[in-house]
């Protein structure tokens, strides 16, 4: 029964992204062409939609009780998650947590976005919606990470964009080996040695944040704390397996704007004050069972019905579409042709977007660039 379980899962959840890339995110590829924001403002609110479906699938099919505590996240403020990254499979986990955080009246476009390793963009399906996102890719070549960084914060910029940008600052998850890497990085660097934590990789995180900060358009960072009281499934294959979870915890704390540092030093240190004070959550909970105080971020899960609906019919519906419907097919064959080229050719289509936003700004002047 575990195996039948763990594979429908995935089944449910791969199937809904491969038709929701094909039925929505081919046809509306031209409206970038006019206009960037429109464009943000209907991939984000299918992704927001989206993202319902894995929290709902996470709650009633697998059986897993999610508690969140803390402050909540404004979905009008453009923000920074740091969470640790116990295992491959914590976004599983962050959907439906987000689903009961995020709290105000733009909650149904705001997106999260993460900034992961370069190879995931070709995976075919959540790779490629991934890129139509606007989520970012890293080559862990500085050279190169920082000039799109760049490129990225100047386009988030101009844009006004709000959503929420998930970094996971120790780069891996938390393992035997992973840890031993940590202890040694630590020892030669005379620092703590962490149980529970690895040692946050802060270049990109500190440069990513001093730049949206100088631009204003940095609202708050949120450190998000993650937590598995009984299975931990550190692989893909757990899950696989039907090991979920009976409980998630996850704690958040919000640092306003206001209160953050502006140099790149000055984020560095935030950021390792911010992981030592997580080290010591972690460790009260695994000795004490004692969770961090706050608020219960807890919303109904009758929300969710549309999209359980929605997503898991949609996958049929599309094979009917690309069965009966030539000009559906050519559109979607032709489009994911555009989408493998641009992803060798330009990086990701995400530095397509970018590029054409600044080419229409420059033909046409900042006011026509929208």
């Amino acid at each position: 029964m575990g195996y039948f379980l763990g594979v429908f899962y995935f089944y449910l959840w791969y199937t809904s992204i491969l038709a929701g890339y094909l039925c929505f995110y081919c046809p509306i590829l031209p409206l970038v062409m006019f206009s960037n924001k429109l464009y943000r403002y209907y991939t984000d609110t299918i992704l927001t939609f989206w993202q319902q479906y894995p929290t709902v699938l996470v709650q009633l099919l697998c059986n897993t009780k999610i508690q969140v505590t803390g402050d909540s996240i404004k979905s009008n403020e453009m923000s920074i998650l740091v969470m640790n990254h116990r295992t491959r499979t914590d976004w599983n986990y962050l959907w439906p947590s987000l689903y009961h955080s995020i709290e105000g009246m733009h909650r149904f476009k705001h997106s999260t976005k993460f900034l992961l390793k370069d190879v995931i963009k070709h995976a075919p399906g959540p790779g490629w919606v991934m890129q139509l996102t606007l989520w970012i890719f890293i080559k862990r070549l500085w050279i190169m990470d920082k000039k799109n960084l760049e490129k990225f914060c100047d386009y988030v910029s101009a844009l006004s964009y709000k959503f929420s940008l998930l970094v996971f600052p120790e780069g891996t998850d938390f393992t035997e080996d992973t840890k031993r890497k940590s202890d040694n990085f630590a020892r030669i660097n005379n620092l703590q040695e962490y149980n529970y934590l690895l040692h946050p990789r802060t270049t990109g995180f500190t440069f990513l944040s001093s730049q949206l900060l100088k631009q204003k358009c940095l609202d708050a960072i949120y450190d998000l704390t993650i937590i598995y009281p009984d299975i931990i499934p550190q692989t893909e294959k757990h899950l696989l397996r039907g090991n979920f979870p009976k409980e998630v915890k996850l704690h958040i704390r919000r640092y306003p704007s206001s209160v953050l540092p502006r140099s790149e030093d000055g984020l560095k240190t935030f950021l390792e004050e911010v992981w030592k004070k997580k080290e010591t959550v972690l460790k009260n909970y695994y000795e004490t069972e004692n969770f961090p105080e706050g608020q219960t971020l807890k919303r109904s899960s009758l929300g969710l019905i549309p999209a359980l609906i929605f997503w898991t019919i949609l996958p049929y519906i599309t094979i009917y579409l690309l069965i009966y419907y030539n000009t559906f097919r050519r559109i979607c064959i032709l489009h994911t042709m555009f989408l493998i080229c641009t992803s060798f050719l330009s990086g990701g289509f995400q530095w397509f977007e970018i590029s054409l936003y600044d080419i229409k700004k420059e033909i046409l002047g900042g006011i026509f660039a929208f």
